[in-house]
């Protein structure tokens, strides 16, 4: 048994799913299994780029967690060394100016861009602005079929269109070794989601290291910055990524 993006399946909405997931299948060592006390037990991976510290006390409750190998790269929780993250501190109404300067400007041989917004709704009203301004592009968010969002990014994966405008539900778990830049229109609600769409540029394959930019227009956005800052100069890990991913309060 595989869970991936175990940060993820720690959130509220997934967590009791889980638990019954687990409670059915056969990982306590001498727990006796579906066919008998005889039957092998199953393997557990547990994967993910962010480890929340609840992870583990919801395993215990089915298996020895005592048992796990772990294996774990120095980089965990920490910003990629090679890509340069870049902030631009501005008014809300300055963000699609800024956006549509960006695109403008990136030369053609720029690679693909990754813009992440916190709605599904900003996607849709990004993507019909983009239309206006005749700039090719995809839209992938959760309120799409499933069958529909995998044809969005195989189409996007193979070059057809180099812009997506996207959730976080592109944030993870997809290959897009060729994405260049990154652009936060919205700034993501934790850490967490910060590191996971960073991730998005400079993996394995890519031909450039890339670029995240980031607008910053809320006070509550501020803070969060500044702990990324301090961890990007500092060579350190970002912190609090052990607890389990809920958006931090936002004011008025």
């Amino acid at each position: 048994m595989v869970l991936d993006e175990a940060d993820s399946l720690m959130d509220e909405s997934f967590a009791e799913l889980l638990e019954e997931i687990l409670a059915h299948a056969p990982l306590a060592a001498g727990a006796p299994g579906p066919a008998g006390p005889d039957e092998e037990r199953t393997q557990v991976v547990v994967v993910g780029a962010t480890f929340p510290a609840g992870l583990s006390e919801t395993l215990a409750k089915f298996t020895d967690v005592g048992q796990f190998v772990t294996l774990s790269t120095q980089s965990l929780h920490r910003l990629p060394p090679h890509v340069q993250q870049k902030f631009v501190r501005l008014k809300g109404r300055d963000k699609l100016p800024e956006l549509l300067q960006l695109l403008k400007e990136r030369p053609s041989s720029g690679g693909a861009v990754l813009i992440f917004c916190n709605s599904a709704s900003t996607v849709n009203w990004l993507g019909y602005i983009l239309d206006d301004h005749k700039i090719k592009h995809l839209r992938l968010q959760g309120q799409m079929s499933a069958a529909a969002r995998a044809g969005i990014f195989a189409s996007f994966q193979k070059g057809d269109v180099s812009v997506l405008v996207c959730t976080d539900l592109a944030s993870r778990g997809l290959d897009t070794s060729s994405v260049q830049l990154v652009v936060n229109y919205d700034f993501p609600d934790t850490l967490q989601d910060y590191l996971h769409r960073a991730g998005r540029v400079g993996r394995v394959g890519s031909k450039a290291p890339g670029a995240v930019v980031s607008f910053v227009t809320h006070r509550w956005d501020v803070d969060l910055v500044r702990k990324i800052e301090t961890a990007a100069r500092k060579r350190t890990g970002l912190p609090g990524m052990d607890s389990v991913n809920k958006p931090s309060p936002k004011g008025g």
